[in-house]
């Protein structure tokens, strides 16, 4: 009886000590889970089970004081809310006003001691579209898409000269309906690829980025679906956030025509089917007339057309293929600046309005499930408006 006794205790003791130790353990794991949530970092525990409140009472002052600007300077906008609780804001600004307002933005974010980052930037006839997240927190909080408008009494800038071997051809009288074009960029960076572009049921134009980790299977697949192709050649940008970029993979500020031959042609063996040629990124190089003269005599020597994706208002690489008698053309909208399924839908139907007021428009997305999907809701939208949809091919000048 007395060893039965003993026996018990001695397990008494053990599960003591074990349940000491596992109290300890998720003290010590709870704790240290709660100074990661204190210096505002994603923790498993506390970011899940706790609210936010810090965060979210920065989002309202963020909002407050924001919305405060535009009403007084009677700046156009409009936001929502978004599944992942991000707030969406568009803002129409001349450009007169525009620095003044990014100022005053940058102002309020540091008061919240945020971050205000420009991601994106394309340009448009009469204005430049830009994207800027907002961090507060260390966490994206805000999406601010922002037109900048064009004044239209601004001086027009005198016109360089044309190159002199050459002459512009004029642009050709357009027949028939008004007609698209849609382009899928960054193909083989992504999962989805050519089967879904397949699916779509719709003359699709898909550019291939040369140095991806698919290009090969999609390579092969774009043959097998018979989809036409183009190389979507990096380039690099004017916002570099630091990153130092070698001209042997992007044609840079510094590339000289051995390199960007080199990388033409090595492009070309990794897509052999490709057609023609347009820029990824390339904000910097696409505003420079004389590197872009060098890029596009390369482009016309290797038997490419040349799409100008427009990535920032002050390109002039659709001017110069057009000078150097290219077969050409230029981005009009980008699909999925803000990557949701009802943006991409107005994104569409802007497409359409200029379509019909130009007599032809093209657009350039991602493969993006809700680029996609936007695509193929907006089809019986298109043939209603009369308009056709066509290979980005069929529209060059």
């Amino acid at each position: 009886m007395a060893k039965t006794r003993k026996k018990q205790k001695s397990k008494n003791t053990v599960l003591r000590f074990f349940l000491l130790f596992i109290t300890i353990a998720v003290i010590t794991i709870v704790l240290l889970e709660y100074i990661d949530f204190k210096k505002g970092e994603k923790t498993f525990i506390f970011t899940k089970i706790i609210p936010l409140k810090k965060t979210v009472s920065k989002i309202r002052q963020f909002n407050t004081q924001l919305i405060d600007i535009l009403n007084i300077n009677k700046i156009y906008h409009d936001y929502f809310l978004d599944e992942e609780n991000k707030y969406h804001f568009k803002l129409d600004i001349d450009e007169a006003r525009f620095d003044g307002l990014i100022a005053k933005i940058k102002i309020i974010t540091g008061q919240l001691a945020g971050e205000l980052d420009l991601k994106e930037i394309q340009g448009l006839a009469n204005k430049s579209v830009m994207l800027y997240e907002v961090k507060l927190d260390q966490k994206i909080t805000h999406l601010l898409l922002i037109n900048k408008l064009r004044h239209a009494a601004a001086k027009k800038k005198p016109k360089e000269k044309p190159i002199e071997a050459h002459k512009v051809k004029p642009k050709a009288k357009i027949s028939g309906p008004p007609r698209i074009a849609f382009i899928i960029d960054d193909i083989g960076a992504y999962e989805i690829g050519p089967l879904e572009l397949k699916r779509l049921g719709i003359p699709i134009t898909a550019s291939v980025l040369p140095d991806s980790w698919g290009v090969g299977e999609a390579v092969r697949w774009l043959t097998e679906y018979r989809l036409k192709v183009m190389i979507h050649l990096p380039m690099q940008p004017t916002n570099s956030n630091g990153k130092r970029y070698d001209p042997n993979e992007v044609v840079t500020l510094y590339s000289t025509d051995q390199q960007i031959r080199a990388l033409i042609q090595r492009a070309k063996q990794a897509v052999p089917i490709a057609e023609g040629l347009n820029n990824h990124e390339g904000s910097l190089v696409t505003t420079n007339r004389q590197l872009m003269i060098r890029v596009l005599k390369i482009v016309k020597e290797e038997d490419l057309f040349f799409v100008d994706s427009r990535t920032i208002g002050g390109t002039v690489a659709y001017e110069v293929a057009r000078e150097l008698n290219i077969k050409a053309a230029h981005k009009d909208i980008f699909l999925d600046h803000i990557p949701t399924y009802s943006h991409s839908i107005a994104q569409v139907q802007e497409l359409v309005d200029i379509a019909l007021q130009k007599g032809k428009a093209i657009a350039i997305g991602h493969p993006l499930e809700s680029t996609l999907r936007a695509i193929h809701d907006s089809k019986d939208y298109i043939e209603k408006k009369g308009v056709k949809i066509v290979y980005v091919k069929e529209l060059l000048e």
